[in-house]
């Protein structure tokens, strides 16, 4: 992705530029996770090629780089970063109180610190993962700065979480919500099962529809909040407009508006952006009971495999297995039907396994003296019944 407003700034519609020499993509190609890593770019910009990928994980170690540096000359006494926040919440006292969306962009860490800094001490909601992966983090840098006020957390599926939320936002104090954390109490598996579907130009997501719940209930100010870093490495605090949401409104309807601003701040600076893993973990072509299939009805299914069986024992030397997707397999044993998003376990199949499928349409007997016949009552088998491969004369 160029700098240039053409090809950097892109509408949700908009593709990217691919460029640079052919032998950038090779030099990806082996890295473990490189698919997984394209497959989730595309669901922003479905055209993205490797050289787009490349250009965007360079930018983005470029950003993490940057980060590294700022946080150490803040170790070291240097609190130049810490201005641009702290005038920001002089400048806009309205986000003194109320709740205050934000999402993993840029400098996301520093949101609580005006406010410890202001006496203010604010409240985090986050689910488990989340405050077991922050606290400490959160703690020390605290301590480090000096600063009197304390960090309270609430953990959304805690006991008593709603009433203890109902509690601060009552007395005035300010509770910062990560919007794209998109994770509650029963994990990804209950946001992929219960959550609202958004629309990206590559692909349907889920999302969470509890904060914007909460927020119609509370009937608070809203205040979405966003930094990230300018070309200068410096710090920058922009806030939408504050909304106040009544029981009236339709969660539905608040989560989307929500989610349309962060996509809108994503699509702007995307290597900016620390939780791509959401949009893989949140896709809406994976669920809950992953590798479960409806391609061969239940009533089918026992006469495909007696047929398959029959093929394989009488006429191996002339039936073939014919690939009709494009199937690979990707770190963590996923088996990935890229034709149709489709993803399962890949039960032991290599990547390398399917080459022979990919070159050409191997007979069953070709298979056997290739794979083994194990391989084949099993893997070949089983393409077929997921609906990625067929048997052919």
């Amino acid at each position: 992705m160029s700098k240039t407003t053409e090809s950097h700034r892109l509408s949700r519609s908009g593709t990217l530029r691919s460029f640079g020499p052919d032998g950038r993509a090779q030099a990806i190609a082996n890295h473990p996770s490189a698919a997984w890593d394209l497959w989730t770019m595309r669901a922003l910009w479905p055209e993205a090629e490797w050289d787009d990928y490349l250009e965007l994980r360079e930018e983005h170690q470029q950003l993490l780089a940057r980060e590294r540096e700022a946080f150490a000359g803040l170790r070291k006494g240097d609190q130049s970063i810490l201005a641009p926040g702290r005038r920001f919440l002089k400048e806009n006292p309205e986000l003194r109180s109320g709740l205050i969306l934000s999402f993993h962009q840029g400098p996301y860490n520093l949101l609580a610190e005006p406010y410890l800094a202001a006496g203010l001490d604010p409240v985090i909601l986050l689910n488990p993962t989340a405050k077991k992966n922050h606290l400490d983090s959160t703690t020390r840098l605290n301590k480090r700065l000096g600063h009197k006020s304390e960090v309270e957390w609430i953990v959304v599926g805690e006991p008593g979480f709603v009433r203890r939320l109902f509690a601060v936002v009552k007395a005035g104090r300010p509770v910062l919500i990560y919007l794209d954390g998109n994770n509650g109490s029963d994990g990804m598996n209950g946001t992929r099962k219960n959550g609202l579907d958004f629309t990206l130009p590559g692909r349907d997501v889920k999302v969470r529809t509890g904060v914007a719940r909460l927020i119609c209930r509370l009937q608070c100010p809203v205040h979405p909040v966003a930094l990230h870093w300018n070309p200068a490495g410096e710090v920058v605090w922009e806030k939408q407009k504050t909304h106040k949401w009544s029981r009236k409104d339709d969660p539905r309807i608040v989560t989307r508006l929500y989610f349309d601003w962060i996509f809108s701040q994503i699509f702007s600076r995307p290597e900016q952006w620390h939780y791509w893993t959401m949009l893989r973990q949140a896709s809406a072509c994976f669920n809950p009971q992953l590798g479960e299939s409806t391609r061969v009805p239940t009533g089918l299914r026992d006469d495909f495999i007696h047929a398959f069986n029959i093929c394989l024992q009488r006429s191996s030397k002339s039936v073939r297995l014919i690939l009709d997707r494009t199937v690979e397999v990707w770190p963590g044993d996923v088996l990935a039907d890229l034709t149709e998003d489709r993803f399962y376990p890949a039960e032991g199949l290599r990547d390398k396994d399917l080459q022979v499928l990919r070159d050409g349409q191997p007979t069953l007997e070709n298979l056997s003296e290739e794979h083994g016949l194990h391989w084949v009552k099993f893997h070949a088998l089983r393409l077929c019944l997921l609906g990625m491969a067929r048997l052919g004369g």
